[in-house]
């Protein structure tokens, strides 16, 4: 089986007409999720990162696997009839991520946020924030912060143990090289990657145990494209 790693803009879901048929492809556990927040935009995310995990079973030739979720010590969730299958969500702002894997699997997206560079020193160790300090002050020195987050999350979240695991006890190396991780030594196990786009965003995903030619496929997919989501009873 392939790594598949889907993006997805949930503009289109700001329309109620769009959003109420997609709602309805979705289980019930994650309709209800939806729901349960309160303004649209966190309606909307819940409902994208639902849809892209539908979308990835079936391309997996696992459909309905994510009508079964359980969820893990510190909430970590996985397909209760696919454990040797693993999966991890992500949104920010218009974007959403999702990541299937045989291998266990963590993908972050952010938002590049003006002046959050300025909060290096309280988030990553010293190394880190010299490679922040690095680039140009400003616009660069801003996506440079994100890409670490994004990479800090996506260990966080292959662990299973989310925000448990502080962000400032491991540290990243960039280089030319690749994306090395240190925690308590070096984690060659780990292989991070990530996803370029010039959207105002970045993406990454970490994989952990992956063999070295393991194919791994990234696509956006048009959530509202020609091939509709099938309905489920409701």
């Amino acid at each position: 089986m392939d790594t598949l790693v889907y993006t997805a803009d949930i503009s289109a879901l700001n329309d109620p007409a769009v959003f109420e048929r997609l709602l309805g492809a979705v289980p019930e556990y994650r309709r209800e999720k939806a729901m349960r927040f309160k303004f649209p935009g966190g309606r909307m995310q819940s409902l994208g990162v639902g849809l892209l995990l539908k979308q990835a079973c079936r391309d997996a030739g696992i459909e309905g696997a994510d009508e079964d979720v359980v969820l893990g010590e510190n909430g970590k969730p996985a397909f209760r009839n696919h454990p040797e299958i693993h999966f991890n969500l992500s949104h920010s702002k218009t974007r959403v991520m999702c990541v299937l894997s045989p291998y266990e699997a963590g993908c972050d997206v952010e938002h590049v946020r003006v002046g959050r560079s300025r909060l290096a020193e309280r988030f990553f160790k010293e190394g880190e924030t010299r490679w922040i300090h690095s680039f140009a002050e400003g616009e660069a020195q801003d996506e440079a912060f994100c890409r670490l987050w994004t990479l800090k999350e996506c260990y966080m979240k292959v662990t299973g143990r989310g925000m448990a695991l502080s962000p400032d006890k491991f540290t990243f190396s960039v280089t030319s090289e690749g994306i090395l991780l240190n925690h308590d030594g070096p984690r060659p196990e780990y292989t991070f990657r990530e996803i370029s786009r010039d959207d105002g965003f970045r993406y990454a995903y970490c994989l952990k145990g992956m063999l070295e030619r393991h194919c791994v496929v990234c696509r956006e997919i048009d959530l509202t494209g020609t091939a509709p989501f099938k309905e489920v009873a409701r």
